[in-house]
């Protein structure tokens, strides 16, 4: 079972590459606040990036910058060279709901160098495919960057992984969690069935660990209890199949890991301020 593939199913996400263009120095670049996580490829040339209170980045090309949060931020021409001229590749990702843990495991800004991508494979190889489709002017083109942006973003997660496995670049989260071997065997067991009523003493068996140990390891590391992991999760469950699937809330309390409507009930609105039968209606 594929733990990675799981949350992803959960989390729901689109991606659009809106910007494809080469800046000629002096120039610079501010993108527009939102609420979306964000990214820039580096196609050809070099540049810098700026943020608050952080000091400024060089940027070669090949190199990917994402911004899970989409902190404020500009790039610039760099200052060794005012007669060179840079690609960039912009895009954005729009998330189904605010609570998300892959982006709070990760930090505000993730520069992937294009020497480290050849750790991950095939993430090398997705890269010069979408600076060779942003290119193109065949029919279609928009759509498979977008597809291509998405998959991006997978493998962005997947490198992360890799990386806190080798390096221990998180000190909490899912990411970090999963980078625990005990941990992603706990992890994976409720992936694999969310609607059994877990409990500690059986996911801390998943883990080959005692109950006390995995306890308090799981919340070290992930951030939060494994109770309160287990409810985020089976919430944004439920509430995918609130939209996604014809079922009465009875069954989608059921597929949630929830023997008692009632209990269900609360706990969601108690998640998203609504009842069950509001939020669908709401999302129709």
């Amino acid at each position: 079972m594929d733990v990675v593939q799981e949350i992803f199913k959960a989390i729901h996400f689109d991606a659009n590459i809106y910007l494809h263009s080469e800046f000629c120095a002096p120039w610079g670049v501010s993108p527009e606040p939102t609420n979306n996580s964000s990214f820039h490829v580096i196609a050809y040339g070099n540049c810098q990036l700026q943020m608050d209170h952080l000091q400024p980045i060089h940027l070669n090309a090949g190199d990917l910058i994402f911004f899970p949060r989409n902190c404020p931020h500009q790039l610039i021409s760099p200052e060794s060279n005012n007669e060179s001229s840079t690609t960039l590749i912009c895009g954005q990702l729009t998330f189904s709901h605010i609570n998300n843990p892959i982006l709070d495991a990760l930090p505000d800004v993730l520069h992937i160098k294009a020497n480290e991508m050849e750790h991950c494979r095939g993430f090398k190889g997705l890269f010069q495919q979408i600076v060779t489709e942003a290119e193109n002017q065949d029919d279609g083109r928009q759509l498979v960057l977008d597809k291509l942006a998405e998959v991006m973003f997978i493998y962005i997660i997947r490198y992360h992984i890799t990386s806190a496995q080798d390096s221990h670049v998180y000190k909490t989260g899912l990411l970090y969690g999963l980078s625990h071997p005990q941990l992603a065997h706990a992890l994976v067991a409720f992936h694999a069935a969310p609607d059994y009523a877990w409990s500690l003493a059986e996911l801390a068996g998943k883990a080959a660990m005692s109950r006390s140990k995995f306890a308090a390891l799981f919340s070290k590391m992930v951030g939060m209890t494994a109770l309160q992991y287990m409810t985020h999760w089976r919430m944004e469950h439920a509430r995918h199949l609130l939209i996604s699937e014809n079922t009465s809330v009875w069954q989608v309390a059921l597929s949630s890991g929830y023997q008692s409507e009632a209990a269900f009930i609360k706990v969601f609105k108690k998640q998203y301020g609504m009842t069950p039968g509001q939020f669908r209606k709401q999302a129709s």
